[in-house]
């Protein structure tokens, strides 16, 4: 995929304002629901200029991994796997940020790695998984993928 021309999923929507209803996701995060992907509007907007993030495009390849495995497994079985079982969140959340570092890594980009552990390891997953773990999974999936 090239930045300039970069195709949007028509499974890509914008966040409307009642996301803002639900404090921990907000307009702040995406968010996979089979079969769809919601973004905030600046996100959106930038996806569809002329010169996208890089960055926001490997989000939506995250959120296109969920939507994939929701898919697979079942939405309602998948989302209540996700919100009761930290092993099985843990799982999850790699397998869709190991397909957004691939491209990150592809596009001779690098990973905040710290940023992202700090992430796992918080609140927004419900502190599924220890921050120093998260941090040598991450390193781990970052040294794996093989440079373009």
């Amino acid at each position: 995929m090239s930045s300039t021309v970069y195709n949007l999923s028509k499974n890509v929507k914008v966040k409307d304002w009642y996301w803002n209803l639900i404090p921990w996701i907000g307009f702040s995060t995406a968010t996979a629901i089979y079969p769809n992907i919601y973004i905030p509007p600046a996100v959106y907007q930038n996806l569809i200029s002329k010169t996208p993030n890089l960055y926001h495009q490997s989000r939506i390849l995250h959120e296109q991994t969920h939507i994939d495995r929701q898919q697979t497994i079942g939405l309602f079985k998948w989302g209540l796997k996700y919100l009761i079982n930290r092993e099985f969140r843990y799982k999850e959340e790699i397998l869709a940020i190991s397909s957004a570092i691939e491209y990150i890594k592809s596009k001779g980009l690098t990973w905040d790695i710290q940023s992202t552990a700090k992430s796992l390891s918080g609140w927004l997953y419900f502190w599924m998984i220890p921050q120093s773990k998260a941090i040598s999974d991450l390193k781990n999936i970052w040294e794996g993928i093989k440079n373009p």
